[in-house]
């Protein structure tokens, strides 16, 4: 009987163990996911930017010396 409870706890530790250590690898993933969505949307917003403020410097009428 002792055996047997030992064995439960034992595989019971090492499911929990397991399990979370699978759901920590999928969280990981997850935010290196999102972490490289993020940078790409901060590019294209830089850019963006870029794009307006050479629009708005090309419609301002440059002082001549």
């Amino acid at each position: 009987m002792e055996k047997d409870i030992a064995n439960y706890i034992r595989r019971h530790t090492l499911l929990v163990t397991t399990v979370v250590t699978v759901a920590f690898l999928v969280l990981a993933a997850g935010e290196y996911y999102l972490y490289r969505k993020i940078m790409t949307v901060n590019r294209q917003v830089s850019e963006g930017t870029m794009q307006i403020q050479d629009a708005i410097n090309g419609l301002k009428p440059t002082p001549m010396q």
